[in-house]
């Protein structure tokens, strides 16, 4: 009995939910909001729910490796060959690619029209630079993102401020506050 049921359950899950998603009522008015979304090689979830028309709050979690590229210059402290100690150098002249293998985010959704909205809010991640700096470190921040939606797909944009936390030597204090933009971001809502 138990061996007929469960597909028997998935089949009826599965038509329920093809028939909720006929509805044609737009992404940014539902009360439930998900979306799956890709950059690079990372995989992200976002959920939020829709208390009113002004306030729509949410959670997203992102795993595997995705790119943010570093648009400021900030100052850390370097070792090298020609000198005894650490002297200050500038991050970029490393590589401004930054991999962010896990990331966790609450935010605040604000729709600017029924095709367009805006996400920010407070976010945490690990992440990995670049393998002869290893500056890649734990950040905290601020993340702002920008999505074009049209029915089920979104594509956008993401920015961070984030203080990067970074053990390159123990005994040296590298850690930097970043800028970062992560260009292109493509997913699905349902």
């Amino acid at each position: 009995m138990n061996k007929t049921f469960l597909p028997l359950f998935v089949f009826v899950l599965l038509v329920v939910i093809t028939k909720a998603q006929n509805i044609k009522q737009p992404f940014l008015e539902k009360t439930n909001q998900s979306s799956i979304g890709g950059d690079a090689i990372s995989v992200s979830f976002a959920y939020a729910y829709n208390f009113n028309k002004n306030a729509i709050f949410g959670i997203q979690t992102q795993f595997g490796a995705g790119i943010r590229v570093l648009i400021n210059n900030p100052t850390f402290n370097h070792l090298s060959d020609q000198s005894d100690g650490p002297h200050k150098c500038k991050r970029r002249s490393v590589t401004p690619i930054h991999f962010e293998i896990l990331k966790f985010q609450l935010f605040y959704r604000k729709t600017i029209s029924k095709y367009f909205y805006l996400d920010v809010g407070p976010h945490a991640s690990l992440g990995i630079g670049t393998l002869e700096a290893n500056a890649g470190g734990t950040s905290l921040g601020i993340e702002l993102s920008g999505y074009y939606t049209s029915k089920n797909f979104f594509i956008g944009l993401r920015f961070q401020g984030s203080y990067v936390f970074v053990e390159y030597f123990k005994n040296y204090n590298n850690n930097y506050f970043g800028l970062f933009l992560t260009p292109f971001v493509l997913g699905l809502n349902f």
